[in-house]
């Protein structure tokens, strides 16, 4: 059907002529007696269209203008025009018409045999290469639709893995705080215990985050919530909370920040994310009783934050490439350190989003890493015309109810609530949640998503229709934390979404907001 030649010919014997010149070459013609009958056979398929002149008129060739608009972006149907009555090479005003529609060759009649063989040969290999293109274009179109599914596939089994993770993590989490906060007389092996549980469920947590916001970036659902920020006290905070890791091994951290405060136009936990990675990475590849230096200086409207270390190195040939995703240099191969591969791509890209660079340099193995962040800094920042709210020294007590299908993460995250001074109760499905609070109305529900039977946005829609729990403040906890996941929360009724393991101190940070809003 894609080799043949439609013909429209009102007169038989150009026709027949047509037909027998072209049968010397196995060409197939369809003769077409109108324009109409053309337009009846065109969505089979051809080669091309061969057009005598005395078939054309205004109204036909309105009606293959039409047609013709709307061939997809491959298509280009050849057409051969034969010209003549008289009019020696000048080609009727229907004749012109037809040109002006695209890929016109004309011939003149009489018509010539060897002339009219080529023209339709040509025709066909155009034609050919047309359908060639559509059939890449499909496989192109196809395959692009297996890697969006394969990326849908591996979003959700992320997002999922990651979920799971979080649930038992939630409990591990919050039964090391208990233990750290309980007595400081615990023997010293239980406190040992404790504080190795806390770090390094605290440094699976930090894994799945960078392993979730690997699939966030490459699909572009990272949104920055930028606003005028100070690098000190984010590197300060950033040293505080590796403190304990730092401690664990030895080493030694100096900070030096610059005089004068620096401001950035930066989404400041991400920022925080940035520097806590290098701070990360470099207590995990410096041998135990190492020096690590954070330094920070101001240069032409950018600031160059140095992460620097006297442990493992970088061999030369592996230095171009520790920022790609899952790259395993020949330190990142010391499996007993852990580490994906992953965490210095995430630093690059979300650098990159703030308009700055990374750049990592090392005298070879055994000789030391530093990595160089480079951002443009606010010469002029502004202030927030807010005072600054005094907290309150004395102790606050919240009414709490936590949901959660996980008996051990509800009890556990109850009772660390209790020991802040908080008066909590638990639930472990959607109905007994809501029979709780028709009872007693809470100040804050703690609330898991994935509970059984009635999940957790059914249930947030439920209680936020209970005129006695307007005010409620509604907080998602749960292991998915997805932007869509965010949305629907909002969506659902929450205030907030925290995601698993919830961090103890963002958490009470939380209570304080709750208190004084």
């Amino acid at each position: 059907m894609e080799e043949r030649i439609l013909v429209v010919a009102p007169l038989g014997r150009d026709a027949q002529i047509v037909e027998r010149v072209l049968a010397r070459q196995a060409i197939e013609c369809v003769i077409c007696e109108s324009i109409a009958a053309l337009m009846a056979r065109l969505g089979e398929g051809a080669a091309c269209v061969l057009i005598v002149d005395e078939a054309l008129d205004t109204n036909a060739l309105e009606s293959l203008d039409a047609w013709l608009s709307l061939q997809p972006p491959w298509s280009d149907l050849p057409f051969i025009l034969l010209m003549g009555n008289g009019k020696k090479g000048i080609p009727t005003a229907d004749g012109r018409r037809l040109q002006a529609l695209g890929n016109v060759m004309l011939i003149e009649r009489p018509v010539s045999s060897e002339a009219l063989i080529s023209a339709a040969l040509s025709a066909q290999r155009a034609r050919r290469r047309q359908y060639q293109a559509r059939a890449m274009i499909a496989e192109r179109a196809a395959a692009n639709e297996r890697l969006l599914a394969a990326a849908r596939q591996k979003d959700d089994f992320l997002a999922m893995l990651a979920h799971e993770l979080r649930n038992p993590l939630a409990p591990i989490r919050n039964a090391a705080e208990l233990i750290r906060q309980t007595d400081n007389d615990l023997p010293q092996k239980i406190q040992w215990a404790a504080e190795m549980i806390a770090r390094q469920s605290q440094h699976l947590s930090e894994l799945l985050e960078d392993l979730m916001d690997v699939s966030r970036i490459t699909t572009g659902k990272v949104t920055l919530k930028r606003g005028t920020v100070e690098l000190g006290p984010i590197l300060v905070a950033v040293a505080d909370a590796a403190r304990s890791a730092l401690d664990s091994r030895c080493h030694t951290l100096s900070l030096h920040l610059p005089d004068a405060p620096v401001f950035l136009d930066a989404d400041p936990t991400r920022m925080a994310q940035v520097f806590g990675n290098l701070l990360d990475n470099a207590a995990k590849y410096t041998p135990d009783g190492g020096q690590i230096a954070i330094r920070a200086s101001v240069d032409a409207g950018h600031v160059l934050v140095s992460v620097e270390d006297n442990g493992s190195g970088i061999a030369d040939d592996e230095l171009p490439k520790i920022f790609e995703l899952f790259s395993q240099s020949y330190r990142a191969l010391d499996r007993a350190q852990g580490g994906l591969g992953i965490g210095l791509s995430v630093v690059r890209s979300l650098v990159s989003m703030h308009e700055g660079s990374v750049e990592a340099h090392s005298r070879g193995l055994g000789f030391g890493t530093t990595i160089r962040v480079r951002l443009p800094v606010l010469l002029s920042p502004g202030t927030s015309d807010s005072p600054a709210r005094v907290e309150a020294t004395q102790r606050f007590s919240l009414e709490v109810l936590v949901v959660d299908d996980n008996v051990d993460a509800a009890d556990s995250l109850a009772a660390l609530l209790e020991m802040k001074g908080h008066q909590t109760r638990t639930a472990n499905d959607g109905p007994s949640a809501l029979d709780q609070c028709k009872l007693q109305q809470p100040e804050v529900v703690l609330l898991d998503i994935g509970l059984p039977g009635m999940d957790g946005y059914e249930v947030a829609r439920r209680l936020k229709a209970i005129p006695a729990m307007s005010a409620v403040k509604l907080v998602a906890i749960t292991g998915y934390g997805q932007p869509e996941d965010l949305t629907r929360a909002k969506d659902a009724g929450f205030d907030h979404h925290l995601v698993k393991p919830v961090n103890p101190d963002g958490l009470m940070q939380l209570f304080k907001d709750f208190r004084y809003s």
